[in-house]
């Protein structure tokens, strides 16, 4: 089937859309195929699609020789893909949650996420994504320009910064997509370095979103609510040189791994 043909009997399908599970698929070829290019796929690469759907993506990705893991939590999507595409071989189309898939041993991964689990997703690849070299995503494009404000400071946004670099994103319009979602979407791409293997972005992401639980206190306030000891908070920050009147998107994430070393030297558990 040509792509043409092929897209176009997605577009029959649009009332089939769960919009419990947020899904809304892309209808334009050229988009697809522009999306799944920029992952710049070369051939040892494993590759992982997030959410598969109707195979908007999943066409393009067919195309190439390598493996493949087509992933999907919608038993119908599943069945769709194996249903048009059952004699490529090399892939693998799984029906399950992707928080739940070992995402360490792919070098490649690309997905239109679902917008009622976007930072999960992204939060869970930037953790667990430790051999990724490129990560390309569709999503709301509310999600991306949250990730680039700086006034938008999150454990999220500092741990992306941290691990990867993003690119500027490209505009989606709400039109090409079926069901037409009430919002404009844009992919762009995240380009990892070493700091994903670090062994413990895992433990300083959860220091991190235990003191941005109250982001709008001081550091030292942030602190004395895991420690609860005001004068031993004082001294283990001015230890590492952090101001007890910061707030906590004033720390780096080099701070927030200094913090987490002294913890673990004097056995503070982070609840």
């Amino acid at each position: 089937m040509n792509k043409e043909e092929y897209f176009s009997n997605i577009k029959t399908y649009k009332y089939i859309a769960n919009k419990s599970l947020g899904q809304n698929f892309l209808i334009n070829p050229s988009i697809s195929e522009n999306i799944v290019s920029n992952l710049e796929i070369n051939d040892e690469d494993n590759v992982l699609e997030i959410g598969c759907g109707l195979g908007s993506l999943s066409y393009f990705l067919m195309q190439k020789s390598n493996k493949i893991t087509f992933i999907d939590v919608d038993e119908r999507m599943t069945n769709y893909l194996l249903e048009h595409f059952k004699n490529c071989e090399n892939k693998d189309v799984k029906r399950m949650n992707i928080l739940k898939e070992d995402v360490s041993k792919y070098s490649k991964i690309i997905g239109n996420l679902p917008y009622y689990i976007t930072s999960g997703i992204i939060e869970y690849l930037l953790l667990n994504a430790t051999n990724a070299k490129k990560i390309v995503l569709m999503t709301q494009k509310e999600v991306y320009l949250k990730l680039i404000d700086p006034k938008e400071v999150s454990p999220l946004s500092i741990l992306l910064r941290y691990v990867s670099n993003i690119s500027n994103q490209t505009n989606v319009g709400r039109n090409n997509f079926t069901p037409i979602p009430h919002v404009d979407s844009c992919y762009f791409s995240l380009i990892t370095n070493e700091n994903i293997k670090n062994t413990s972005n895992n433990e300083v992401y959860k220091l991190m979103k235990t003191i941005f639980t109250h982001r709008r206190k001081n550091i030292l306030n942030c602190l004395s609510r895991i420690i609860n000891d005001k004068q031993e908070c004082t001294k283990i920050l001015e230890s590492i040189n952090v101001d007890i009147n910061s707030r906590p998107e004033n720390l780096s994430i080099n701070d927030y791994f200094k913090l987490l070393d002294v913890m673990k030297t004097n056995n503070i558990v982070i609840k």
